[in-house]
């Protein structure tokens, strides 16, 4: 699972003018905002019907699954680039996500590891990157 999980990789660049990508890059720049349809519609200056007309016909999901998975993909990046205090917890709740329940169930079903399978994973790599636990690593002279 090497694939770059940017927003940009996943729905194109900010500067893209389609509504969906624009949609994802708003949706993307504000994570722990409590959007609804008709919010990010209104946002948007679209009604609900065109906004799931165009971001089904364009990326083939509804506009609440498109927000999910741009949480979802800005999990996986935290998570894969943890810092010392990186935490399933807190990445979770950083990208928006309430129940941390279904943020666990729904990050297995994308990416087919847990979030804690992802972090432990990264953190090996930093590990070995740097030779030390990550701790220890910003104490070497």
């Amino acid at each position: 699972m090497s694939e770059s999980l940017s927003i940009q990789s996943l729905f194109g660049s900010p500067s893209d003018r389609s509504p969906s990508r624009r949609a994802a890059a708003l949706l993307a720049d504000r994570l722990q905002d409590s959007w609804s349809v008709e919010r990010l519609a209104s946002a948007m200056g679209l009604s609900c019907r065109t906004l799931h007309r165009v971001v089904r016909r364009e990326l083939g999901v509804s506009p609440m699954m498109l927000l999910r998975r741009v949480r979802l993909a800005q999990a996986r990046a935290d998570l894969e680039a943890p810092g010392r205090n990186t935490s399933v917890t807190n990445v979770a709740y950083d990208c928006g996500f309430s129940h941390l329940g279904r943020f666990a169930q729904e990050y297995a079903r994308r990416f087919g590891e847990s979030p804690s399978e992802t972090l432990r994973r990264a953190r090996g790599r930093l590990v070995a990157r740097v030779g030390a636990v990550p701790e220890a690593a910003g104490t070497a002279a």
